[in-house]
């Protein structure tokens, strides 16, 4: 089974927008070795804050279907240019957090989409599942008061692996960005966190024995 055998769906996303969207996505469950991996694999909109988080799940295989069903949910700005003065809630909030609803707004013009952005975004999420469902991480070994550190320095090692695979993924200065606007907010950061986040990003430190090393020495979130 190859990424044309996957089943793709959309939910929550405008018709225009998921015929941009999927032929992308269909390449990037290829490039990160997804391809045969899922039966189906749907893309869920809603309006989480985050345009660049993604919350992802399984279900059993659909009947007929080979292997299960990935949904992969997230706000339908990550597939539009950035626009970092309209949308997104920083710092993020947790998922079940109760924010203000959205303003009704007609669905973004066609130049709104981003195919850089979409490549990126789909890209990094594919590649973290599959670190997840192939067992390079372990969620559940992760200590509740380490789970963002380990989040956050886990991803600035999926985009440095996609940088030297020379994959669509989040450049170093933006991923260095978003590092320190979240780890600032806990203590001032110093040579040596700045010395971790170029070893995740070099490749320095790859497995998560390495990494939730690595968070225990970044600043207490």
């Amino acid at each position: 089974m190859s990424a044309h055998d996957t089943v793709l769906q959309a939910e929550g996303l405008p018709d225009p927008l998921w015929e941009m969207v999927q032929s992308r996505l269909a390449t990037a469950l290829v490039a990160v070795d997804l391809g045969e991996t899922f039966g189906t694999v749907r893309i869920s909109g809603d309006d989480f804050p985050g345009d660049e988080d993604a919350w992802y799940g399984t279900l059993p295989a659909i009947p007929g279907r080979p292997g299960p069903v990935l949904n992969l949910t997230c706000h339908l700005d990550a597939f539009c240019r950035h626009r970092p003065l309209k949308s997104t809630v920083y710092p993020p909030q947790e998922i079940w957090k109760q924010v203000p609803a959205p303003v009704a707004e007609p669905f973004l013009d066609p130049a709104e989409f981003s195919p850089e952005r979409t490549d990126v975004f789909l890209h990094h999420h594919l590649l973290t599942v599959a670190d997840l469902w192939g067992g390079k991480v372990a969620v559940h070994d992760v200590p509740d008061h380490l789970a963002e550190a380990f989040g956050a320095a886990w991803a600035v090692a999926v985009d440095g692996r996609l940088n030297r695979l020379q994959l669509p993924g989040y450049p170093m200065p933006e991923r260095r960005s978003r590092f320190s606007r979240l780890f600032s907010v806990a203590g001032i950061l110093l040579p040596d966190h700045w010395q971790i986040f170029q070893a995740l990003w070099d490749g320095g430190l790859v497995d998560q024995r390495a990494i939730l090393g690595v968070a225990r020495q970044l600043p207490r979130l």
